[in-house]
């Protein structure tokens, strides 16, 4: 994996972070024709209104862990969208959102451009090759049905010291 990366605000920083992987998915979102909203952040804040832009993708971070030059990132993505209250639409609902999880994958495994930063996934970070995805519905107390998915992202961790004066 590589070294050095130049974030958004054009400082120097040793690895890639929290902050440049919101970013990725934000990106993912923005340019797809599916999701309407995406957000980041404990799943809790989720604020599931009926009048809020649906489908969502939201990205919560579970966890990391560092090995001697590596970094996890332990990721949950939620996508969801509204279920009619007669339920007509649900296996639609679970369809779709599941292609766009899929479709979000393959963005993560094959790199892009993002915000003028080329993003290499196969030597900047990767993606565990087994993502497991579980279905939900009537989640957050509201018509809302969806899928999880388990994302470890995987980043080179340079843990030199003499490279601690950047980010």
């Amino acid at each position: 994996m590589s070294g050095l990366y130049t974030n958004n605000a054009g400082v120097l920083q040793k690895n890639i972070t929290v902050q440049n992987i919101i970013t990725l998915h934000q990106f993912i979102c923005a340019n797809s024709n599916y999701i309407q909203q995406g957000g980041f952040g404990d799943i809790f804040e989720i604020d599931i209104d009926q009048n809020q832009l649906f489908p969502i993708a939201h990205l919560s971070i579970e966890a990391a862990d560092y090995t001697s030059h590596e970094l996890t990132y332990r990721f949950r993505l939620y996508v969801m969208d509204l279920v009619n209250k007669d339920q007509s639409n649900e296996n639609d609902v679970l369809s779709d959102t599941l292609q766009f999880v899929g479709d979000y994958i393959s963005q993560l495994k094959h790199g892009f451009s993002a915000l003028g930063v080329s993003y290499d996934m196969e030597n900047d970070f990767r993606l565990n090759d087994n993502i497991s995805c579980e279905p939900f519905t009537e989640r957050f107390d509201s018509q809302v049905t969806g899928w999880a998915a388990n994302l470890n992202i995987t980043v080179s961790f340079n843990a030199s010291a003499c490279v601690t004066d950047t980010m």
